[in-house]
Protein backbone atom coordinates (compact mmCIF):
# COMPACT_ATOMS: atom_id res chain seq x y z
CA UNK A 1 0.00 0.00 0.00
CA UNK A 2 1.35 3.26 -0.73
CA UNK A 3 1.80 5.38 2.10
CA UNK A 4 1.75 9.89 1.85
CA UNK A 5 4.45 9.87 4.36
CA UNK A 6 7.95 11.49 3.94
CA UNK A 7 10.46 8.73 3.02
CA UNK A 8 11.53 7.88 6.78
CA UNK A 9 15.69 6.70 7.72
CA UNK A 10 17.27 4.96 9.82
CA UNK A 11 18.24 8.15 11.45
CA UNK A 12 14.60 7.82 13.11
CA UNK A 13 15.61 5.06 15.14
CA UNK A 14 16.67 5.42 18.86
CA UNK A 15 19.54 3.40 20.04
CA UNK A 16 21.94 3.32 17.32
CA UNK A 17 25.46 2.81 17.34
CA UNK A 18 26.67 0.12 19.24
CA UNK A 19 30.23 -0.25 18.64
CA UNK A 20 30.96 -3.03 16.54
CA UNK A 21 34.24 -5.49 16.98
CA UNK A 22 36.39 -6.40 14.43
CA UNK A 23 36.11 -10.77 13.83
CA UNK A 24 39.11 -12.31 11.95
CA UNK A 25 38.47 -16.21 11.93
CA UNK A 26 41.69 -18.25 11.05
CA UNK A 27 40.18 -20.90 8.69
CA UNK A 28 42.03 -24.40 8.73
CA UNK A 29 43.87 -23.97 5.64
CA UNK A 30 45.56 -20.99 7.12
CA UNK A 31 43.31 -18.11 5.25
CA UNK A 32 40.93 -16.22 7.39
CA UNK A 33 37.65 -14.73 7.13
CA UNK A 34 36.92 -10.99 8.59
CA UNK A 35 33.74 -9.27 9.58
CA UNK A 36 32.50 -7.65 12.50
CA UNK A 37 29.89 -7.92 15.15
CA UNK A 38 27.70 -6.17 17.45
CA UNK A 39 26.30 -7.16 20.66
CA UNK A 40 22.57 -7.37 21.34
CA UNK A 41 19.95 -9.22 22.90
CA UNK A 42 18.12 -12.80 21.50
CA UNK A 43 18.41 -14.32 18.46
CA UNK A 44 21.64 -13.69 16.48
CA UNK A 45 21.43 -12.46 12.87
CA UNK A 46 24.14 -13.74 10.26
CA UNK A 47 24.28 -10.69 7.29
CA UNK A 48 26.43 -11.90 3.77
CA UNK A 49 26.89 -9.35 1.39
CA UNK A 50 26.70 -9.55 -2.39
CA UNK A 51 29.41 -9.08 -5.43
CA UNK A 52 31.58 -6.11 -5.07
CA UNK A 53 30.47 -5.19 -1.74
CA UNK A 54 31.91 -5.59 1.96
CA UNK A 55 30.29 -6.52 5.51
CA UNK A 56 29.92 -2.69 5.70
CA UNK A 57 26.75 -2.78 3.39
CA UNK A 58 24.92 -3.85 6.26
CA UNK A 59 26.05 -1.48 9.26
CA UNK A 60 23.30 0.88 9.45
CA UNK A 61 20.87 -1.92 9.19
CA UNK A 62 22.81 -3.93 12.20
CA UNK A 63 22.51 -1.20 14.39
CA UNK A 64 18.61 -0.21 13.74
CA UNK A 65 18.17 -4.22 15.09
CA UNK A 66 18.62 -5.11 18.61
CA UNK A 67 19.49 -8.56 18.01
CA UNK A 68 23.48 -9.63 18.12
CA UNK A 69 24.54 -9.36 14.84
CA UNK A 70 27.57 -10.62 12.95
CA UNK A 71 28.42 -9.64 8.89
CA UNK A 72 31.30 -11.24 7.08
CA UNK A 73 33.43 -10.19 4.28
CA UNK A 74 33.10 -13.12 1.91
CA UNK A 75 36.42 -15.14 0.60
CA UNK A 76 37.91 -12.28 -1.51
CA UNK A 77 36.31 -8.88 -0.15
CA UNK A 78 36.81 -6.73 2.14
CA UNK A 79 39.58 -8.01 4.43
CA UNK A 80 38.91 -11.63 3.80
CA UNK A 81 41.37 -14.01 1.61
CA UNK A 82 40.30 -15.48 -1.64
CA UNK A 83 37.87 -18.71 -1.59
CA UNK A 84 39.98 -22.52 -2.43
CA UNK A 85 37.86 -22.65 -5.51
CA UNK A 86 35.14 -20.64 -7.40
CA UNK A 87 32.29 -22.75 -6.18
CA UNK A 88 29.31 -20.83 -3.89
CA UNK A 89 29.92 -24.35 -1.55
CA UNK A 90 33.49 -23.21 -1.01
CA UNK A 91 31.57 -20.01 0.14
CA UNK A 92 29.44 -21.42 2.52
CA UNK A 93 32.05 -23.98 3.96
CA UNK A 94 34.36 -21.26 4.93
CA UNK A 95 31.21 -18.97 6.63
CA UNK A 96 30.37 -22.28 8.20
CA UNK A 97 33.72 -22.67 9.47
CA UNK A 98 33.16 -19.19 11.31
CA UNK A 99 29.82 -19.59 12.55
CA UNK A 100 31.52 -23.25 14.77
CA UNK A 101 34.48 -20.92 15.82
CA UNK A 102 31.99 -18.32 16.76
CA UNK A 103 29.52 -21.00 18.86
CA UNK A 104 26.53 -19.76 16.12
CA UNK A 105 23.41 -21.02 16.35
CA UNK A 106 19.70 -20.37 15.81
CA UNK A 107 20.45 -17.75 13.41
CA UNK A 108 18.64 -15.54 11.36
CA UNK A 109 20.90 -15.84 8.02
CA UNK A 110 20.39 -12.97 5.39
CA UNK A 111 21.87 -13.17 2.47
CA UNK A 112 21.85 -10.47 -0.55
CA UNK A 113 22.56 -11.73 -4.30
CA UNK A 114 25.84 -13.74 -4.28
CA UNK A 115 25.30 -13.96 -0.33
CA UNK A 116 21.96 -15.27 -1.06
CA UNK A 117 23.65 -18.22 -2.87
CA UNK A 118 26.31 -18.38 -0.36
CA UNK A 119 23.54 -18.34 2.51
CA UNK A 120 21.02 -21.45 0.80
CA UNK A 121 23.75 -23.56 0.26
CA UNK A 122 24.71 -23.13 3.82
CA UNK A 123 21.18 -24.16 5.05
CA UNK A 124 22.51 -27.35 3.57
CA UNK A 125 25.09 -28.07 4.71
CA UNK A 126 24.19 -26.82 8.73
CA UNK A 127 20.33 -26.90 8.30
CA UNK A 128 20.60 -27.04 12.39
CA UNK A 129 22.25 -23.28 13.16
CA UNK A 130 20.22 -21.27 10.72
CA UNK A 131 16.23 -20.30 12.48
CA UNK A 132 15.12 -19.11 9.84
CA UNK A 133 16.95 -17.79 5.73
CA UNK A 134 16.24 -14.26 4.48
CA UNK A 135 17.55 -13.93 1.02
CA UNK A 136 17.56 -10.24 -0.71
CA UNK A 137 17.18 -11.15 -4.31
CA UNK A 138 19.13 -14.23 -4.11
CA UNK A 139 21.61 -15.33 -7.00
CA UNK A 140 21.91 -19.05 -7.45
CA UNK A 141 18.60 -19.66 -8.85
CA UNK A 142 19.19 -19.49 -12.23
CA UNK A 143 21.31 -17.77 -15.25
CA UNK A 144 22.14 -13.96 -14.78
CA UNK A 145 22.96 -13.09 -17.89
CA UNK A 146 25.21 -10.01 -16.78
CA UNK A 147 27.64 -12.10 -15.12
CA UNK A 148 27.74 -15.02 -18.13
CA UNK A 149 28.89 -12.13 -20.57
CA UNK A 150 31.70 -11.23 -18.28
CA UNK A 151 32.78 -14.62 -17.80
CA UNK A 152 33.02 -15.63 -21.44
CA UNK A 153 36.95 -16.24 -22.39
CA UNK A 154 38.54 -13.08 -23.86
CA UNK A 155 35.48 -11.33 -22.27
CA UNK A 156 36.84 -12.11 -18.98
CA UNK A 157 40.78 -11.61 -19.38
CA UNK A 158 39.56 -7.85 -20.62
CA UNK A 159 37.25 -7.55 -17.63
CA UNK A 160 40.01 -8.35 -15.35
CA UNK A 161 42.24 -5.90 -16.67
CA UNK A 162 40.07 -2.62 -16.92
CA UNK A 163 37.79 -3.43 -13.81
CA UNK A 164 40.58 -1.91 -11.36
CA UNK A 165 40.07 1.15 -13.73
CA UNK A 166 35.90 1.55 -13.98
CA UNK A 167 36.36 0.65 -9.88
CA UNK A 168 38.53 3.98 -10.07
CA UNK A 169 36.14 6.01 -12.31
CA UNK A 170 32.95 8.15 -10.52
CA UNK A 171 31.73 8.53 -13.55
CA UNK A 172 31.62 4.26 -14.88
CA UNK A 173 30.58 3.97 -10.83
CA UNK A 174 27.58 6.16 -10.83
CA UNK A 175 26.11 4.86 -14.17
CA UNK A 176 26.49 1.40 -13.41
CA UNK A 177 24.65 2.20 -9.90
CA UNK A 178 21.84 3.86 -11.20
CA UNK A 179 21.49 1.85 -14.42
CA UNK A 180 21.80 -1.66 -13.21
CA UNK A 181 22.02 -1.66 -8.90
CA UNK A 182 19.18 0.56 -8.07
CA UNK A 183 16.74 2.03 -9.58
CA UNK A 184 18.29 5.53 -10.43
CA UNK A 185 19.64 6.12 -7.07
CA UNK A 186 22.84 7.89 -6.56
CA UNK A 187 26.02 6.51 -6.04
CA UNK A 188 26.87 7.30 -2.06
CA UNK A 189 30.36 8.74 -2.05
CA UNK A 190 31.37 6.68 0.59
CA UNK A 191 30.91 3.52 -1.41
CA UNK A 192 32.77 5.35 -4.75
CA UNK A 193 35.84 6.17 -2.26
CA UNK A 194 36.04 2.37 -0.56
CA UNK A 195 35.25 0.56 -4.39
CA UNK A 196 38.26 2.81 -5.93
CA UNK A 197 40.66 1.90 -2.41
CA UNK A 198 39.75 -1.81 -3.30
CA UNK A 199 40.24 -1.42 -6.93
CA UNK A 200 43.16 -3.47 -7.33
CA UNK A 201 42.11 -6.06 -4.47
CA UNK A 202 39.10 -6.15 -5.20
CA UNK A 203 39.01 -7.95 -8.73
CA UNK A 204 40.28 -11.56 -8.32
CA UNK A 205 37.80 -11.84 -5.83
CA UNK A 206 35.07 -10.16 -8.21
CA UNK A 207 36.34 -12.65 -11.56
CA UNK A 208 35.73 -15.92 -8.27
CA UNK A 209 32.50 -14.70 -7.47
CA UNK A 210 31.39 -14.38 -10.98
CA UNK A 211 32.36 -17.36 -12.07
CA UNK A 212 31.04 -19.06 -8.81
CA UNK A 213 27.65 -17.59 -9.70
CA UNK A 214 27.58 -18.68 -13.20
CA UNK A 215 28.76 -22.30 -12.74
CA UNK A 216 25.67 -21.94 -10.13
CA UNK A 217 23.04 -21.34 -12.93
CA UNK A 218 24.42 -23.67 -15.15
CA UNK A 219 24.46 -26.47 -12.94
CA UNK A 220 22.55 -29.76 -13.15
CA UNK A 221 22.16 -29.69 -9.67
CA UNK A 222 21.82 -25.80 -9.42
CA UNK A 223 18.82 -24.87 -6.69
CA UNK A 224 17.02 -23.83 -9.59
CA UNK A 225 16.79 -27.42 -10.80
CA UNK A 226 15.63 -29.76 -7.56
CA UNK A 227 14.43 -28.83 -3.84
CA UNK A 228 17.20 -27.59 -1.34
CA UNK A 229 17.51 -29.50 2.19
CA UNK A 230 16.06 -27.01 4.48
CA UNK A 231 13.00 -26.87 5.93
CA UNK A 232 12.65 -24.23 8.05
CA UNK A 233 11.87 -20.50 7.59
CA UNK A 234 12.01 -18.31 4.68
CA UNK A 235 11.41 -14.60 3.48
CA UNK A 236 12.64 -13.41 -0.23
CA UNK A 237 12.06 -9.94 -1.23
CA UNK A 238 12.92 -9.05 -4.65
CA UNK A 239 12.80 -5.38 -6.14
CA UNK A 240 10.31 -5.08 -9.40
CA UNK A 241 13.28 -2.88 -11.49
CA UNK A 242 15.95 -5.28 -10.59
CA UNK A 243 18.01 -5.56 -13.38
CA UNK A 244 20.76 -7.97 -11.79
CA UNK A 245 18.58 -11.10 -10.45
CA UNK A 246 15.78 -11.02 -12.49
CA UNK A 247 12.80 -10.98 -10.42
CA UNK A 248 11.43 -14.03 -12.20
CA UNK A 249 14.01 -16.35 -10.60
CA UNK A 250 11.58 -15.88 -7.89
CA UNK A 251 9.70 -18.80 -9.23
CA UNK A 252 12.34 -20.82 -8.95
CA UNK A 253 13.00 -19.93 -5.48
CA UNK A 254 9.58 -20.84 -4.72
CA UNK A 255 10.38 -24.58 -6.54
CA UNK A 256 13.14 -25.14 -4.51
CA UNK A 257 12.33 -23.81 -0.76
CA UNK A 258 8.52 -24.65 -1.49
CA UNK A 259 7.61 -22.65 1.85
CA UNK A 260 9.32 -19.31 1.14
CA UNK A 261 7.35 -16.39 1.23
CA UNK A 262 8.27 -13.55 -1.57
CA UNK A 263 7.71 -10.38 -1.06
CA UNK A 264 8.26 -7.80 -4.56
CA UNK A 265 8.85 -4.37 -3.71
CA UNK A 266 7.81 -1.54 -6.19
CA UNK A 267 10.19 1.13 -7.37
CA UNK A 268 13.05 -0.89 -6.04
CA UNK A 269 16.41 -2.14 -7.71
CA UNK A 270 18.63 -5.03 -6.72
CA UNK A 271 19.92 -3.07 -3.18
CA UNK A 272 17.69 -2.58 -0.67
CA UNK A 273 20.20 -2.14 1.87
CA UNK A 274 20.56 1.23 -0.25
CA UNK A 275 17.43 2.19 -1.56
CA UNK A 276 15.11 1.08 1.22
CA UNK A 277 17.07 0.89 4.80
CA UNK A 278 14.24 1.66 6.88
CA UNK A 279 11.72 -0.82 5.33
CA UNK A 280 14.36 -3.28 5.27
CA UNK A 281 15.22 -3.02 8.80
CA UNK A 282 11.54 -3.56 9.52
CA UNK A 283 11.58 -6.42 7.01
CA UNK A 284 14.55 -8.13 9.12
CA UNK A 285 12.63 -7.39 12.33
CA UNK A 286 9.67 -9.36 11.71
CA UNK A 287 11.64 -12.03 10.06
CA UNK A 288 13.99 -12.28 13.79
CA UNK A 289 10.67 -11.98 15.44
CA UNK A 290 9.54 -14.88 13.29
CA UNK A 291 6.64 -13.20 11.75
CA UNK A 292 5.99 -12.23 8.09
CA UNK A 293 6.01 -8.85 7.29
CA UNK A 294 2.56 -8.61 5.65
CA UNK A 295 1.15 -8.88 9.43
CA UNK A 296 3.18 -6.27 10.47
CA UNK A 297 2.30 -3.81 7.86
CA UNK A 298 -1.58 -4.52 8.08
CA UNK A 299 -1.38 -4.74 12.03
CA UNK A 300 0.01 -0.86 11.30
CA UNK A 301 -2.89 0.28 9.13
CA UNK A 302 -5.29 -0.71 11.60
CA UNK A 303 -3.87 1.67 13.60
CA UNK A 304 -4.08 -0.77 16.93
CA UNK A 305 -3.02 1.32 20.35
CA UNK A 306 -0.94 -1.40 21.18
CA UNK A 307 2.41 -3.11 19.31
CA UNK A 308 1.50 -6.09 17.37
CA UNK A 309 5.22 -7.55 17.07
CA UNK A 310 7.01 -8.04 20.52
CA UNK A 311 10.02 -9.73 19.85
CA UNK A 312 10.99 -11.09 23.31
CA UNK A 313 14.85 -8.92 23.12
CA UNK A 314 13.39 -5.57 22.24
CA UNK A 315 13.41 -2.74 24.93
CA UNK A 316 10.47 -1.96 25.67
CA UNK A 317 11.26 1.49 27.18
CA UNK A 318 12.61 3.25 24.71
CA UNK A 319 10.14 3.79 22.22
CA UNK A 320 11.93 1.61 19.55
CA UNK A 321 9.11 -0.34 18.36
CA UNK A 322 6.60 2.57 17.56
CA UNK A 323 9.76 4.43 15.05
CA UNK A 324 10.22 1.23 13.46
CA UNK A 325 6.32 0.50 12.72
CA UNK A 326 6.87 4.07 10.83
CA UNK A 327 9.78 3.57 9.45
CA UNK A 328 8.07 0.13 7.73
CA UNK A 329 4.97 1.68 6.51
CA UNK A 330 6.83 2.45 2.76
CA UNK A 331 7.98 -0.95 2.39
CA UNK A 332 5.60 -2.59 -0.09
CA UNK A 333 5.12 -6.07 -0.07
CA UNK A 334 2.72 -8.04 -1.72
Amino acid sequence: MRSEMPEPTLACMPGLLRPPRTVEISLRDGRSLHGWRLEGKGSPLVMLHGLLDSSECWSQLAQANPHPSVAFDLPGFGNSDLPTKPLISAYAEDVLQALVELEMSDVTLVGHSLGGAVAAALCELAPERIASLVLLAPAGFGRIALAEVVSVPGVRELTRALLPRALRSRLVLDASYRLFVTAGEELPIEVARRLGREAATLTPGAVMATQAVVDAGRSRAGFHRRRIGYHGRVEVLWGEKDHVVAPSHAAAVRRALPQASVSMWEGMGHYPQRERPAQLAGFLEAACAGVGLEPLLKARRSRSPQPVLRAPSWPPADGSRSALATCTRRGRAR
